[in-house]
């Protein structure tokens, strides 16, 4: 069936504020049902109803057509690829036991509180390839260590969730494509001709809340100084002996190479592609086709997992990702369908504030629209995908009205474009949705509203840092490189100022 474009069109000229109601409804409906997927599809078949004249046939038509040219998109099928193989990789070092005999080796080295909450942290920071894994796996074989030294399950929580995230958005992970692919939408929508790979990774020293995150929980780890909850959480692990250390099934004789050259060779690729300049998404997806394979070929050499075992690892590792690969598909068609060939909502919210927005509070403002909104839908994927897309044709309108030389490399455009990113993140620590801060509770085994409460000052502080010593500089000139280092020390002063040591109290009363 043919839509009646020009029907369509004369009621979007009537009602051109309709172009805007697509993210506006995901948004609402995300927050309304804590669901996103419903929330997407919904908001993607309206965006049809308004393309067909609210027509049910031709909007049904429409919809169809949507999704299938995401699934048939070159790109799109090279980021879902990438997405589940390396998925497979994080399921058969798992299951193989690898990671585990990673984590254990660690270990060893903790005997102090304060090098137990270091090694938490390093932890994190060595399984940055997926927040899922880097969460559950980290929650699960540090939690006897931590129940050990009395770290509070909350500290615990904090510690995996406040690095999972920020870690899995800077690096090499299972959010890379994604990224990226999101950059490229928002780049197509503003017709820009740049590579979004090398935007991408331009961006990096401009996301400076997980920055400021990774930074902040190592200082919190090595100095023992907490505020706020989390003291009061830390006073009561320390005095009671609250924690029951829980039985985990180990690996015995497992070798850590099982997970690290996988990994290894997945970094190496992906550095190797890049400075010879390889397409990003081939590049990513051959990475991830030569660690996948090689994370099966390892233990069935090491005679540590069958062929079936492998299989059916590998093949779980697929089905894992199948949530996200959902939520990547919708989160394109709605992008698809709110793009310039069809409502063009970049092009209305361009024609409608890009006046008066100043450039200088361009990463600001991208950084707390994405901060509410992740707050309010418990996604950091879906924010990007709902705001990048808009946000980058914006800037560039905007700067280039400012500066007709304008270029991708010009500081505040990679500044709202990594603030995004950003507040993403920071909103998906604050909300008591969200999958990941679920998760770090579940993993950690703590009390998830103890968890919200306690990590949040520690996530407003990092904002405000973010925000007041970042984002707000840099859009006045101020170098990147300047703004880093002062709002980490500014962080850390805070932690230092306000903090203080937990104090075990040697009292008969205190329950043993």
């Amino acid at each position: 069936m043919t839509i009646d474009q020009n029907t369509s069109q004369t009621l979007l000229e009537q009602l051109p504020w309709l172009r805007l109601s697509p993210p506006i409804i995901a948004i609402g409906l995300a927050v309304v049902f804590k669901e996103v997927n419903f929330a997407l599809l919904l908001a993607t078949f309206y965006g049809c109803l308004l393309l067909s004249c609210f027509s049910a046939a031709g909007s049904i038509d429409e919809l169809c057509n949507i999704v299938i040219r995401q699934l048939t998109n070159t790109d799109h099928a090279a980021v879902i690829l990438f997405t589940v193989l390396l998925g497979s990789m994080i399921s058969v070092m798992n299951q193989s036991g690898g990671t585990s005999a990673v984590v254990e080796r660690m270990t060893g080295f903790a005997n102090t509180r304060q090098k137990g909450q270091v090694l938490t942290w390093l932890t994190g920071l060595i399984v940055f390839f997926d927040d899922y894994a880097n969460t559950l796996l980290i929650g699960g074989s540090m939690r006897p260590l931590c129940d050990r030294l009395k770290i509070s399950r909350a500290k615990l929580a904090f510690l995996i969730d406040a690095t999972a995230a920020p870690v899995a958005g800077l690096a090499i992970s299972t959010w890379t494509a994604f990224e990226i692919g999101v950059i490229t939408q928002g780049l197509t929508a503003a017709q820009i001709d740049a590579n979004a790979s090398e935007v991408f990774f331009a961006t990096i020293p401009f996301r400076i809340y997980p920055l400021l995150a990774i930074v902040t929980v190592a200082g919190i780890a090595i100095c023992g100084r907490d505020f706020g909850p989390m003291l009061e959480a830390e006073q009561r692990a320390l005095n009671d002996d609250q924690h029951r250390p829980n039985q985990q099934n180990r690996f015995v004789g497992t070798s850590i190479w099982f997970a690290i050259l996988p990994v290894a060779v997945l970094v190496a690729i992906v550095i190797v592609g890049f400075l010879r300049d390889v397409d990003a998404y081939r590049l990513l997806l051959l990475a991830a086709l030569a660690a996948s394979t090689l994370a099966v070929v390892l233990p069935l050499a090491g005679r540590q997992m069958t062929m079936a075992e492998c299989s059916a690892s590998w093949v779980a590792g697929i089905e894992s990702m199948i949530p996200a690969i959902i939520v990547l598909t919708l989160a394109w068609s709605i992008a698809d369908v709110c793009g310039v060939e069809q409502l063009n909502t970049a092009g209305y919210l361009i024609s409608q504030v890009g006046d008066s927005i100043s450039p200088v509070f361009l990463p600001t403002v991208a950084f707390i629209a994405a901060a509410v909104i992740a707050v309010s839908i418990g996604s950091s994927f879906t924010t990007m995908s709902l705001l990048l897309p808009l946000f980058i044709p914006l800037a560039w309108s905007i700067l280039g009205s400012a500066d007709s030389s304008v270029s991708v490399d010009e500081p505040i455009f990679l500044a709202t474009i990594g603030a995004i990113l950003a507040g993403a993140i920071f909103g998906d620590h604050c909300s008591p949705i969200s999958d990941t801060t679920v998760l770090s509770s579940a993993a950690a085994g703590c009390d998830h509203l103890q968890h919200v409460a306690t990590q949040l000052p520690y996530a407003l502080l990092i904002a405000a840092c973010s925000v007041f010593l970042g984002y707000l500089p840099i859009g006045f000139g101020v170098p990147w490189w300047l703004c880093l280092p002062i709002s980490a020390m500014a962080c850390i002063g805070v932690v230092l100022y306000l903090g203080q040591r937990p104090t075990e109290i040697q009292n008969e009363n205190v329950v043993q």
